[in-house]
């Protein structure tokens, strides 16, 4: 069906949340509308929104309720519990932080409502440039290294990991890494992203594939299994990070939703190369473990 078909099922999609915000929405059931499996639908509905799914629908609801708040003489607790909260409490708690008001107040003094408008995906043709990619399948391995976990879903590509690899490249934790591979210091490392959860936040290692070596207690093992991977490249100028970003947003938005593959659980791979060629840029590769979609989008 191709990326157009793609967007028509997101759409499908959005529009099914939308009929059901106050009944109980199940990830499982959201993803069968999509023709996609639970795990890839959430990593492209983060990738192409900002938002988890669950924060999207817990969005959408508070935006109703505050509506309904202003507008009908319904009472506190029965849109709470109409929008799936089961105390007042835990409803004043949500609201107050999309609304910056109590539900309460805001009925009482008809103040102003922060809306969450509901979304729509529209195909955009680009093409300007090549996707460049190969698929790769590989045995069983490991990795180790200097491992983080995010706290922010919005943001934490953009900020809190590259904070991170700054933080371990001052400490020499990055010259350690290397020194246990037997690499010149300054060597690039690579980055592993894994445990994603369904709030959006994630795990990450910066290091490399072990090679049977001792690995101090201080650093992370992570055991990848073996998988089937498509593997995107790209190359330019520094700073690096404009790149790499360019070629996620890529992936999801262009090449997912035209390819006949979903992404599966495992880590999502980050490798940086210095290019000898021309000192001053680099190049890099994204792997993504993926299957065969069992249903052609």
């Amino acid at each position: 069906m191709g990326k157009l078909g793609t967007i028509i099922l997101l759409n499908n999609t959005l529009e099914y949340i939308e009929r059901n915000l106050d009944t109980a929405l199940n990830i499982d059931d959201i993803s069968k509308v999509a023709c996609s499996s639970r795990y890839h639908f959430q990593r492209v509905f983060h990738a192409l929104t900002g938002f988890t799914v669950t924060q999207y629908i817990k969005n959408r609801r508070l935006t109703l309720a505050a509506e309904e708040l202003v507008a009908t003489d319904k009472r506190v607790i029965d849109i709470a519990l109409k929008y799936g909260y089961e105390s007042p409490e835990a409803f004043t708690k949500a609201f107050k932080r999309l609304h910056g008001i109590s539900p309460s107040a805001l009925k009482k003094l008809n103040g102003k409502i922060k809306a969450f408008p509901k979304l729509s995906f529209q195909i955009s043709i680009k093409g300007e440039f090549e996707i460049i990619y190969t698929i790769v399948e590989k045995e069983a391995f490991k990795v180790f290294g200097a491992e983080f976990a995010t706290t922010r879903v919005d943001d934490a590509a953009y900020r809190e990991i590259p904070k991170f690899i700054s933080k371990i490249f001052e400490d020499g934790t990055h010259d350690r890494i290397n020194e246990i591979l037997g690499n010149p210091k300054g060597t690039l490392l690579n980055g592993f992203h894994y445990g994603f959860e369904e709030d959006g936040t994630r795990k990450y290692i910066m290091g490399a594939e072990q090679f049977e070596k001792y690995i101090p207690d201080e650093f992370t093992i992570l055991e990848v299994p073996k998988l089937t991977w498509a593997v995107f490249e790209g190359n330019g100028a520094v700073p690096n990070n404009l790149i790499i970003h360019d070629i996620w947003r890529r992936i999801y938005s262009e090449w997912f939703p035209s390819s006949g593959f979903e992404q599966v659980k495992g880590p999502c791979i980050e490798k940086n190369f210095w290019d000898d060629k021309n000192p001053g840029e680099y190049k890099c590769e994204v792997w993504i473990p993926v299957k065969i979609k069992s249903i052609n989008l």
